[in-house]
């Protein structure tokens, strides 16, 4: 029973019209409907079991700030200072955002960044924000800031003497994550004005790192939603590869006679999707 209905599902028979059942449209389209209907689904599985969503991170804001200050000196720009308002700062931006489950610059009640600069007692020339979270470790998120035009343009800027960095774990949307806050700055001088460089921010995308306030852990299986959408999109594209590479071999080998066949050209797609798919990394930019 087993094998036939294998048989039906995967290899090219006169019980499924020669070609193998996987590849009919309406499989197709279950297959992608079943796919889309898991993503709507996460996000209430702690609910019902004892998964935890979240991401598992080893990012300190001191290897954040080492690393900053390596790609500064590697542009020929001076390094930054560790201040302590400033990382006061982060720490009350950072909290603000999980405390009010919002993630972005500015807070939905309008709150601005600048707020908690200055209410550290840190009277600005300049400053600037960069953000980051669910990123796996240090590297990666000052990679990510590196990479992205603006957020390069905050870490280099010569205009800043000092900063803070904060790295927090809390619980936004219901998924466990790790947010970085990055504040750079100038403190003011006789007559200067408050200038905000432009804002940037980070997102994206593994791991819990230690809680720099009084979030706790919940108990239970730990499950990245990145990694549980990125694999089960390669086994799904996988398995449709595999199938429609024994449907070729069949066909051709049998002299199958089809109206229209595209397998190869299906077949390099999807193998090109396979590798975005195992290329793709935790993390976004916004």
């Amino acid at each position: 029973m087993l094998s036939a209905l294998i048989v039906y599902l995967v290899f090219p028979h006169i019980s499924n019209n020669h070609k193998a059942k996987l590849l009919h449209p309406l499989m197709i389209g279950i297959s992608v409907a079943m796919f889309l209907l898991t993503q709507l689904v996460m996000p209430f599985i702690p609910r019902f079991t004892p998964i935890v969503l979240g991401y598992v991170s080893s990012v300190s804001p001191e290897e954040v700030i080492d690393l900053t200050n390596k790609e500064r000196e590697a542009a020929g720009v001076p390094k930054v200072t560790t201040d302590p308002a400033l990382t006061q700062a982060a720490l009350g931006k950072a909290s603000y955002m999980i405390a009010k489950n919002f993630w972005a610059h500015t807070a939905p009640d309008g709150t601005e960044p600048w707020k908690f600069v200055s209410d550290s007692g840190y009277q600005y020339r300049y400053a600037g924000e960069n953000l980051a979270r669910d990123f796996a470790n240090s590297e990666s998120v000052v990679k990510a800031w590196v990479n992205s035009p603006s957020h390069k343009e905050n870490l280099l800027s010569s205009r800043y003497q000092d900063i803070g960095v904060a790295v927090v774990k809390g619980e936004l949307d219901g998924v466990q994550t790790t947010l970085v806050v990055q504040f750079f700055g100038t403190k003011m001088g006789n007559g200067a004005i408050n200038v905000r460089q432009k804002e940037t921010q980070v997102t994206t995308i593994p791991e819990l790192a230690k809680v720099a306030g009084s979030a706790q852990e919940k108990a239970g299986i730990f499950l990245s939603p990145f990694f549980a959408k990125r694999n089960l999109a390669f086994f799904l594209v996988s398995l449709f590869f595999l199938v429609l590479s024994i449907d070729m071999i069949i066909v051709g080998q049998r002299n199958t006679a089809r109206v229209s066949s595209k397998s190869f050209a299906h077949l390099l797609f999807l193998a090109m999707v396979m590798g975005v798919i195992v290329i793709s990394k935790a993390g976004n930019i916004l």
